[in-house]
């Protein structure tokens, strides 16, 4: 018993629903985390700290794969009571009784958020412009590389265009570094409205630009 009440008081939230998603046990953790006490929360359903960014599929999903394996794990946005959003690592546990039959739910999941917001940080830093937010070189081949085997397979044409900024040298000299810096934001946000979602618009370096059109039928007659 003494192990069984170190292991729930854990630094991971739990939450123990019966099988019909009544919440009946949380503990400290996840107080911490929702900033729900353990009185407020007990005989609701965990759908109040649904966050609403997940559509009624995602749930659906979950539901089936907890029917099919009696068990679900992955990311999943929740709400604190605050209003906060936040991003955790969720496992559901389906406990059954004697019989076979599920009786109990268990909930651990941990706040991943400023892990997520770091892992997100390191990957812009990768494969991002630092100053127009654009893809740069690395990411850009990347999907070229997507798109050259995409149009290979299904026999279509896609386009790649270079475009530079004519007197730019001249412009930084005269101007100074900040108002070029400026200069090639708007160019990219203006790449950016221009194009399709699909399309891919990147920084090489310097004044230089790559648009890489997305492959398809509608190239077939260009």
């Amino acid at each position: 018993m003494r192990l069984a009440a170190t292991s729930f008081e854990s630094l991971q939230g739990i939450m123990i629903t019966d099988k019909n998603s009544k919440i009946l046990r949380v503990n400290k953790a996840f107080t911490e985390i929702t900033g729900y006490s353990e009185q407020q929360v007990i005989g609701r359903n965990p759908r109040m700290l649904e966050s609403g960014r997940h559509d009624p599929t995602f749930y659906q999903e979950q539901r089936g794969k907890l029917a099919a394996n009696g068990r679900f794990e992955g990311e999943i946005w929740n709400r604190r009571k605050n209003g906060e959003i936040y991003l955790e690592w969720q496992t559901i546990t389906a406990v059954k009784n004697d019989d076979g039959e599920v009786s109990h739910y268990v909930h651990v999941f941990s706040d991943i958020t400023e892990k997520k917001d770091v892992e997100n940080k390191i990957f812009e830093m990768a494969f991002y412009d630092p100053l127009t937010r654009l893809p740069n070189r690395r990411l850009l081949l990347d999907k070229f590389e997507q798109e050259l085997a995409s149009a290979k397979r299904h026999n279509r044409f896609g386009a790649v265009i270079f475009m530079d900024l004519d007197h730019f040298k001249l412009l930084n000299d005269s101007q100074g570094h900040l108002v070029g810096d400026q200069l090639l934001i708007q160019v990219a946000n203006c790449l950016i409205m221009v194009l399709r979602e699909e399309d891919t618009p990147a920084r090489l370096g310097g004044d230089e630009f790559i648009v890489l059109l997305h492959a398809n039928s509608a190239y077939l007659n260009i």
